[in-house]
């Protein structure tokens, strides 16, 4: 009679503590990475032009996370655990820079730092983001200053800042906001592909310096 009883309180409790485990799936997490954009040239060129180095690019401190970050109002970010990079912001930001570079710059070599300490760059490339990310008001923006640097000095031999949008998106989804923030990566890699073009040619023939 006891153990039947016992079993009883025991089965009793088994199905209480049952009841209360949720059934829910717990979401996986999804992976994001950036992409090249710009088109390369129908026939690719030899690189005749030089060598152009692309150094890290400089983020801010609430982005340098393996999350995505949005701002949801003044002063006031989401990060969602669930929604995450594919690599390091910084490394997928000069990785996707590079790219685009080396598609734009057809009769350049482009390489990523670090480059071997042989190598005599034309220029090097230093990118400073200071907002990237979608917005409170929808809008997904790249602003931030670039400069050429020459291969040892650290004086310009040309600068901009950048300011590009896209949107405002209504209900944006993070494989929009991700595809949008490699168009901005693009339209930033056509302002300094231009700037860098418009670098004096390389008289080869005096061992690839700037005339």
């Amino acid at each position: 009679m006891r153990a039947r009883a016992a079993f009883g309180v025991t089965a009793a409790t088994l199905a209480v503590a049952a009841g209360c485990v949720s059934l829910k799936r717990t979401p996986e997490a999804r992976f994001f990475v950036l992409r090249s954009l710009a088109q390369p040239a129908a026939t690719p060129a030899q690189a005749t032009q030089g060598f152009v180095g692309v150094m890290t690019v400089r983020i801010p401190g609430h982005l340098d996370r393996p999350q995505l970050v949005t701002w949801t109002g003044t002063g006031e970010l989401r990060i969602d655990e669930f929604l995450r990079w594919g690599e390091p912001l910084e490394a997928g930001f000069t990785r996707t820079l590079a790219e685009n570079l080396q598609a734009l710059l057809p009769d350049h070599l482009v390489a990523r730092a670090p480059w071997r300490g042989s190598a005599a760059p034309r220029c090097r490339v230093a990118t400073e983001l200071s907002v990237f990310g979608l917005q409170p008001n929808g809008e997904v923006p790249l602003e931030g200053r670039w400069a050429l640097l020459p291969q040892h000095a650290e004086l310009p031999l040309a600068r901009g800042t950048s300011n590009f949008h896209r949107g405002p998106f209504s209900g944006l989804h993070p494989d929009a906001e991700v595809e949008a923030m490699s168009e901005l990566i693009a339209d930033l890699s056509r302002d300094i592909a231009r700037a860098a073009l418009a670098l004096p040619p390389v008289d080869v023939s005096a061992g690839g310096a700037a005339r």
